[in-house]
């Protein structure tokens, strides 16, 4: 007996001892995720919120206890929208950091270089708004998107048109990148498959004069113009081009473009009239239960002026959430992958329908919806619009 004794003591002693170990090493315990972006480069403006919106989620998530009995740990990397530092970000992020999975990334220039990498160690990353073909059909392994892959929304953005203006000449607006380029692309073939003309201007990444690119608009005499690129772009473009003489709707595709870059433009311009935006997932100022949800953790973690731009990081962190939740205490890269390759997420209201993976489509079904700017905010135009593939071909 006193041997029985003496072995449940020191087993008891032992199991106290792991306990310290365990509470002192907490830290160890955690699910480990990486996140890259540009935070200081061209596109900070634009990409930042993003993060924050998705940092937010992960901080409520923490605070209720974490996935699994698990906190997440974050670690995070600029690239200043340069795919060499995106890289090695995320290089450092899975061999020193020993992360499950990255997700957010910046510039398109910047995807496809870190899906390769990533590729190579057995990493999945997961984009954010920015996304590049590698997650269409048929995906390529470890790389997805729950952004606004050009292509596709490229697509959405030609065809809603049809709700502005019923004919004449359409103008395409984009950086010099390579999703600014795709984006165009199957703008005009959308445009043109409606009875549309078509005409574009691209302007480098860089450019901060915008007045002989919008004197070229204005010359084009356009029934509309589409544009595609960040916030920083259209608070420069669209007040150029209301100078130049063009009053017509603009339709900006929301990369990066909030209701909050749209006020500032109004101002900028003396008039919010004729501008539109298309976007996958709300605005902050929608009624929604995601929306109500992300306002609750705002206040409480001090985000003073959210928009949609948080609304989409918010989304993707709930995605990250939900992929560990399902791959379960003991999860690995490997079993993280394959989560994510069958996993659907509920949106709460933040888009038109639910997120959904497939193993040959690391994209899935799209929504998307125009909003007119009306006075302080942004109102809806129409119903969603559903978007399953491409209608044209990638080159």
């Amino acid at each position: 007996m006193k041997a029985l004794r003496g072995k449940k003591w020191l087993g008891g002693l032992m199991a106290l001892v792991a306990a310290v170990f365990l509470a002192e090493a907490g830290h160890a315990e955690d699910y480990k995720i990486g996140y890259v972006t540009d935070l200081s480069g061209p596109l900070a403006g634009s990409y930042t919120p993003v993060w924050e919106g998705f940092e937010l989620y992960m901080k409520q998530v923490n605070d209720g206890g974490g996935v699994n009995g698990r906190k997440i740990k974050l670690f995070l990397d600029d690239d200043g929208s340069r795919a060499d530092r995106a890289v090695a970000g995320a290089k450092k992020q899975a061999d020193r950091d020993g992360v499950l999975a990255i997700y957010g990334l910046s510039v398109s220039s910047t995807h496809s270089p870190v899906y390769t990498e990533m590729r190579k160690v057995g990493v999945p990353v997961v984009a954010s708004f920015s996304g590049v073909t590698d997650a269409l059909p048929p995906a390529k392994p470890y790389s997805y998107s729950i952004g606004t892959l050009f292509e596709v929304s490229g697509e959405a953005l030609g065809a809603l048109v049809k709700s502005v203006v019923p004919k004449g000449k359409v103008v395409g607006l984009t950086i010099d990148t390579v999703g600014g380029h795709a984006t165009l692309r199957h703008n005009r073939l959308m445009v043109e498959s409606l009875g549309y003309t078509w005409g574009e201007v691209v302007c480098p990444i860089q450019t901060s004069d915008f007045t002989a690119f919008a004197q070229t608009v204005a010359g084009m005499k356009p029934a509309a113009v589409l544009t595609t690129y960040g916030a920083e772009h259209n608070l420069g473009m669209i007040p150029a081009m209301r100078k130049a003489g063009y009053d017509g709707p603009v339709i900006a595709a929301t990369q990066g473009t909030t209701e909050d870059t749209v006020r500032q433009i109004a101002e900028k311009a003396g008039s919010g009239k004729n501008i539109y935006i298309v976007t996958r997932y709300v605005p902050f100022t929608d009624d929604t239960p995601g929306t109500k949800a992300l306002k609750a953790a705002a206040s409480k973690y001090g985000i003073a002026h959210p928009t949609l731009m948080h609304v989409t990081g918010w989304e993707l962190g709930k995605f990250a959430a939900e992929a560990l939740a399902k791959c379960g205490p003991n999860c690995t890269r490997e079993s993280l992958d394959k989560t994510i390759q069958n996993l659907k997420v509920e949106t709460d209201g933040l888009s038109g329908g639910a997120i959904e993976m497939s193993p040959s489509d690391h994209y899935g079904p799209s929504y998307w919806r125009l909003y007119r700017w009306d006075q302080s905010k942004l109102v809806a135009v129409g119903s969603w619009h559903k978007k399953v593939g491409l209608k044209f071909p990638l080159k």
